[in-house]
């Protein structure tokens, strides 16, 4: 059966899955398809499926393919290629192929990615140096971050599955998580690429990155156990402070037995290293 349409619609009704729907558009647009729309519905037909029949997809796989695109797409693309995704799931709805409006549950999602992409380019080919501790903590919040996912993925389709998608507040929580997740994976899996396991043992008597020492603080008396690491693997909490920081920047490079003097806010305090490690 087939009616007199517009030059968007569809003229074959029989048309029913997702691939055939997806090969009509792209031969018979009124305005031929470049490659990169073609690519961009292109990878949303196999992500859902090209044998789907389009009746049975649903809002919530749509906006679950949300989380997806904005994990690999950078904020300078993203509209456009949003673009062409929307008019491909209206081309569906405006001949009556889709179960409602699907483009409206296309949403650009916040990505770290293009801010991360960006920051990386802007070190492209330096490297970044970590103790061997630190690439292993990174090495072990990777397998973490990637063990978590099936569950979180689980977590959005039972939140899509309950309640109004429109106003679902724990969905549009575990897409924020997942988004969250996907990102962090991204930027660890960055920078072990191009990370360089230091070693102080070869660096003499010098405070080098990587050294632990002991510094006594002339004022308050303390003694305290830091490791001079680089500001990517700093973490006050566990005694690794940055070689960026004022109290890490003054010890770099000097002895035992040196006395520094590190302006703080509370004014300037003195410090002597006592031992290194």
């Amino acid at each position: 059966m087939t009616k007199k349409t517009t030059s968007e619609e569809i003229i074959d009704l029989n048309i029913i899955d997702l691939g055939s729907a997806f090969q009509y558009y792209v031969q018979n647009s009124p305005r031929k398809l470049n490659n990169i729309a073609q690519q961009e519905i292109g990878r949303l037909v196999r992500w859902i499926g090209p044998e789907r029949e389009i009746k049975t997809i649903t809002p919530s796989e749509i906006g679950n393919y949300s989380d997806e695109f904005a994990k690999r797409t950078s904020t300078d693309t993203a509209p456009q290629k949003v673009a062409y995704i929307k008019k491909f799931l209206t081309f569906l709805k405006i001949n009556e192929l889709s179960s409602g409006n699907l483009a409206s549950h296309l949403r650009m999602k916040k990505s770290n990615v293009g801010k991360i992409t960006k920051k990386l380019e802007e070190t492209k080919g330096e490297q970044i140096n970590l103790t061997e501790a630190g690439y292993k903590d990174y090495e072990k919040q990777l397998k973490d971050y990637k063990t978590e996912m099936p569950q979180l993925a689980d977590e959005v389709r039972k939140a899509a599955a309950d309640g109004d998608i429109r106003e679902n507040a724990p969905l549009d929580a575990a897409r924020e998580k997942i988004e969250m997740v996907n990102s962090k994976i991204y930027e660890i899996e960055a920078i072990l690429k191009v990370a360089n396991i230091i070693d102080s043992s070869s660096q003499g008597d010098q405070i080098v990155i990587g050294s632990k020492v002991i510094v006594k603080n002339h004022q308050n008396k303390n003694n305290n156990e830091y490791q001079l690491v680089e500001a990517n693997e700093a973490n006050p909490l566990v005694g690794k402070i940055s070689s960026v920081s004022p109290v890490g920047a003054a010890i770099l490079g000097r002895r035992e037995g040196d006395e520094v003097t590190v302006s703080t806010p509370a004014g300037e305090q003195v410090y002597t290293i006592d031992a290194i490690k």
